[in-house]
C-alpha cells in the first residue's frame, strides 16, 4: 500500500488493469487452475517487435519468451 500511495501513476494504471482474470474452472484440482493460467503473463519485462511483424514477449516470473505472428 505504501509503494502504491507514493506512486501514483502506477497506482493508476493498476487500478484500470483488468488484473484480476475471472477463470472458470471445473474441478478442484491444482493441474486445472494451472492449465487456466498459463495463457496469462506473469510479470511481462520486455516487448519488441521485429521487421517480419512478430512480437516478442519476455516474462521474469515464468522464464520464458513468447513470440507471437499476426494470422
Amino acid at each position: 500500500e505504501d509503494f502504491l500511495r507514493i506512486n501514483v501513476e502506477e497506482a493508476e494504471a493498476r487500478s484500470k488493469a483488468d488484473m484480476e482474470k475471472d477463470i472458470d474452472f471445473f474441478v478442484d484440482d491444482p493441474h486445472e487452475v494451472s492449465s487456466h493460467i498459463e495463457k496469462y503473463f506473469w510479470a511481462p519485462t520486455s516487448v519488441k517487435l521485429d521487421d517480419q511483424g512478430r512480437l516478442y514477449v519476455t516474462e521474469s516470473n515464468r522464464h520464458r519468451l513468447q513470440i507471437y505472428k499476426r494470422a
